[in-house]
């Protein structure tokens, strides 16, 4: 009776020993993602406050699209300049970059922030990872980064095209960048078909649940 007893003693030790383990890490997890989206935040702020007192009043006086060279080395820019050509708007990098696609991706970066704290949060709260709320959680951060690896720099270039036409460029200067992101497709991907394991742990935690 003693050695059938043994197994069964050292299984709950480690369970509860694994629940404490995961519980610290997702902890540090939480926090990190905590100081990352504050990080995204201000600095998304920080960008806003500058174009609202620095560049805008200077649009509103008279602007015009030009081709400018931010920084030296790095080639020209579309950019819309007002009364003062030391603050320019830039819309098109030398890359290819869009201003407003880079402006769509923090926005992005900063909503998947926000999910994967929650999911921290839940697991932290649960003690366990394979629970419905966290099967939701990590499938949605699986569709937006599947949405921001086809859609969102695709978008920002169609806007800035727009912007582009309304001062009299080309439309089609806002589309010579790379308007999908593979590795953003391939997370995507990953977290997605993670998701659907999680899918199958719960299922499984709910039965060993039943039968305890």
């Amino acid at each position: 009776m003693i050695r059938w007893n043994v197994p069964k003693s050292n299984e709950a030790i480690d369970r509860e020993q694994a629940i404490a383990d995961l519980r610290k890490l997702t902890r540090i997890c939480k926090w990190t993602t905590i100081c990352t989206t504050v990080a995204l935040a201000l600095g998304l702020l920080a960008v806003i406050a500058i174009e609202l007192l620095l560049i805008l009043p200077s649009l509103s006086q008279g602007s015009c699209l030009q081709s400018v060279e931010l920084q030296a080395g790095e080639g020209p820019c579309l950019a819309i300049v007002g009364t003062n050509a030391q603050t320019p708007l830039m819309l098109v990098a030398h890359d290819g970059h869009t201003a407003i696609g880079s402006l769509l991706m923090t926005c992005l970066a900063l909503t998947i922030a926000l999910s994967v704290r929650r999911l921290f949060f839940n697991i932290e709260k649960e003690g366990r990872p394979f629970d419905l709320e966290c099967n939701q959680t990590l499938r949605r951060v699986g569709h937006l980064f599947l949405i921001g690896g086809v859609a969102v720099r695709l978008l920002g270039a169609a806007i800035t095209g727009m912007i582009l036409s309304g001062f009299g460029g080309s439309f089609t200067d806002a589309f010579v960048g790379q308007l999908f992101e593979p590795s953003m497709l391939f997370a995507g991907l990953i977290i997605c078909l993670i998701a659907s394991i999680f899918r199958y742990g719960y299922i499984l935690q709910k039965q060993d649940d039943e039968l305890l």
